[in-house]
Parts: structure tokens; C-alpha cells; sequence
């Protein structure tokens, strides 16, 4: 009834909304107000968002080892439900810390197969034509499980925090039974893989920049994406109405992410989509210092949101585009120098944040690193463009 395309491009969006959109960026929604009813510290609350990022981590390694063959349909499907099982593990109060912890990372593991894994599917099942097209849809789904995840955030004042855990449960569960009915179509094109599919590509300088670049993001999203509820809550006391609709701000813009840099790299090629992109990440994570307007918060919300599927989406896509069928394992090492950045991104603000070191400053930190980072970026592309056969 529909066509393998669409059917990819639905398999990687649910991965993508279920590994990283709701997995990841759940627990960031709901911290407050589990915090308060769990009676967890602040100190706690940073450990369990470290746990996340090693799992994360600890499945970007697991997967970068795994073959290209079949058997990456079992493990997604494994990851799926186990990520599921770790929202549900959520929903109930007064388990030891080290119940939460553990999960956290189950959470983080699942996140990290799903990210590698889902799209090295697409990329062995889909012709090259349709690529870019599947793979913005699919990354959309980064957007979208970020939306499912603020959906019920007006209401956290009316439902119960396990409510809204058990609410994205059923979710997550929902998007496991359809990833099993979508892998089972896919399994005769997995099982006919030709042996070269491990043969890989020389890299050259470019890999290595755009390396560096996304590594940065990793280590600059960190603020947004782990403690951005908490500092606009308890730094800048606004209110549920004003926290809800910067959420919201900040769904909405994910799920615009991955289309704004498809329409921006048909137009203008990959690589200035992406210096543009990444230039615009450091100044949205700039004017998140400034609070003498509401408004440069609602913009700082809404651009975090947008650019960080927009730089994974076109990021990914650009090593799918120059490098083939060492795409896995080219991708899987980026994903995996994205999880040690984004780990230690996430142990260096939790320390901070121990020693005092404000919000304001951390936003500077990150935005300093993005900046060096797509410094780099633009440099090297600024000689490869004056000399396309230098080997730089």
C-alpha cells in the first residue's frame, strides 16, 4: 500500500522520536515537577542526567561495534522496548537511587542504538536519490517526540507527575510495536547485503572538521537540553504559563529542525547550510544570558530547539553523501565522539553548577565552544573551496 520509501522515511522518523526525542528530552520536561514530588535533590537530579548521557554513550559504542547485517533489527527492537520500560520505571516514587539511575542509563543505551542504527537501516535499503528526503523526515522525528513530550505540560498542574510518565510510556510502547511491524519488511533487504558494505571509504580532512563541529554542539546543547526547565524556573522564577510556553517554543522548533536544513541545503549546498546553522546555534545559545526581555528567551527556546536536529539531520546526511557505504561506521563514530563531548559536557556543568558557577556563565562556555568549534569549520571549508585537492 505505500511505497519503501515511505515506509523508511516513517521507520526512521518513529527511531529518531522515540531514541532521542522522548527518551532523551523527556526527563528535561518533566524534572521539575518529578523533582518536587520525589523530593530528589538538585545534586540528584544532575547524576541521573550524567546516567542518561553514559548510557548514551556506553549504545553509541555498543552500536559502532555491531555488524552490519540482520542481526542491527533485534537490537533496535530491543533498544525500543527497554526505552520504553525505562519511562514506566519512572512513573513510581520511592525506589532507591540507584532504581533511577539505572534506568537512566538504560534509557541512555537505548537512545544510542536507536541513533546509529536506524538510519544505517535506511541507508542499506534506500536508493541514493531518495536519501535526503527520508533522512529529513526521519530526523523530524527528533522535533516530534520533543512535542509528545510537552503535549501535557499545561496540565502537569491538574494530572499527577506518574500520569505523565505512564502517558509517555504508552507512547513509547506504541512506537516499539510499530518499529517490530516496519523491521519485519525490512529484514529481506538487511538479508541480502552485499559482502563490500564493510569495506570503508578513506576519510579525509572534511570528516575530521565536521567531527570537531558536531562534537562542539554536543558539548554546547548540554545547559539547553539538561537544565534549561530548572533555570528558567528557579534563576528567572517564571511561572508555569511562561516555562510551558518556552517548552513549547522549544518543541515546536525541533520539529521544524530537520526541515529548515533540508530546504536550506537544497538551496544552498551542504556545507554553507551548515556553517549557517551551526553560526546561528552559538548566537541562540548567547541570548540565553540576556533576561531583560522576555522575548530573547522565547527566541533562545525556539532556535536551541530548531538548530540542534537541524546540525544531527544535516550532519548525518553529509557523511551518508561523502563517504557511502562506510556510512555506519563513519556515522557511529561521530555519534560516538558526540556522546564522550556531550558526557563531559554534562559532568563539567554538574560540577559547576556544585562549585556555583551561575547559569549566565555557563550559557558563555557553551556558546564559546560552539563558536571555536564552527570556527574551524568555516576555516577549513573556506581552504578546501580555494583548494578543492588539498588534502588538508
Amino acid at each position: 500500500m505505500f511505497s519503501n520509501k515511505v515506509k523508511l522515511s516513517l521507520f526512521l522518523c518513529l527511531s529518531m522520536c522515540l531514541g532521542i526525542g522522548i527518551l532523551r528530552f523527556s526527563y528535561t520536561a518533566l524534572l521539575p515537577t518529578t523533582r518536587l514530588a520525589y523530593e530528589w535533590s538538585t545534586q540528584f537530579s544532575s547524576i541521573l542526567g550524567s546516567a542518561n548521557l553514559l548510557g548514551y554513550l556506553i549504545g553509541a559504542f555498543w552500536a559502532m561495534k555491531l555488524p552490519q547485517n540482520p542481526s542491527m533489527s533485534k537490537f533496535i527492537l530491543s533498544a525500543a522496548f527497554a526505552g520504553s520500560i525505562s519511562l514506566l520505571s519512572c512513573a513510581f516514587s520511592d525506589f532507591s537511587a540507584s532504581w533511577y539511575i539505572f534506568w537512566r542509563v538504560i534509557s541512555g543505551v537505548s537512545g544510542g542504538l536507536l541513533m546509529i542504527l536506524a538510519p544505517s537501516v535506511v541507508a542499506q535499503c534506500s536508493i541514493p536519490e531518495e536519501r535526503l528526503t527520508i533522512n529529513f523526515i526521519g530526523f523530524s522525528g527528533i522535533g516530534i517526540g520533543v512535542l509528545l513530550a510537552t503535549l501535557f505540560l499545561p496540565y502537569l498542574d491538574r494530572i499527577s507527575t506518574q500520569s505523565a510518565w505512564l502517558i509517555l510510556f504508552g507512547f513509547a510502547l506504541l512506537i516499539s510495536l510499530i518499529l517490530m511491524y516496519l523491521l519485519k519488511i525490512f529484514q529481506s533487504h538487511l538479508s541480502n547485503l552485499p559482502s563490500n558494505t564493510h569495506a570503508l571509504t578513506t576519510v579525509n580532512g572534511m570528516y575530521f572538521s565536521l567531527l570537531i563541529v558536531y562534537a562542539s554542539s554536543a558539548f554546547a546543547y548540554v545547559p539547553h537540553s539538561l537544565f534549561w526547565i530548572d533555570y528558567l524556573k528557579n534563576t528567572l522564577h517564571l511561572n508555569l504559563y511562561h516555562i510551558n510556553f518556552n517548552w513549547i517554543l522549544y518543541g515546536s522548533g525541533s520539529a521544524l529542525g530537520a526541515i529548515s536544513a533540508y530546504i536550506l541545503a537544497r538551496k544552498l549546498g551542504h556545507f554553507t547550510a551548515l556553517k549557517i546553522l551551526y553560526s546561528l546555534y552559538v548566537g541562540a545559545i548567547f541570548i540565553a544570558i540576556f533576561q531583560f526581555n522576555p522575548i530573547l528567551t522565547y527566541i533562545s527556546s525556539f532556535l536551541t530547539g530548531l538548530l540542534n536536529p537541524a546540525v544531527v539531520f544535516l550532519t548525518s546526511y553529509t557523511i551518508m553523501h561523502l563517504y557511502g557505504l562506510a556510512y555506519k561506521k563513519l556515522w557511529s563514530f561521530a555519534t560516538l565522539s558526540f556522546a564522550i563531548t556531550q558526557l563531559i559536557g554534562g559532568l563539567c556543568f554538574s560540577g559547576l553548577q556544585h562549585l556555583g558557577v551561575s547559569y549566565h556563565q555557563q550559557f558563555i562556555l557553551a556558546s564559546v565552544v560552539l563558536g571555536l568549534g564552527t570556527l574551524q569549520f568555516f576555516i577549513y571549508a573556506q581552504i578546501k573551496q580555494a583548494d578543492p585537492n588539498s588534502q588538508l
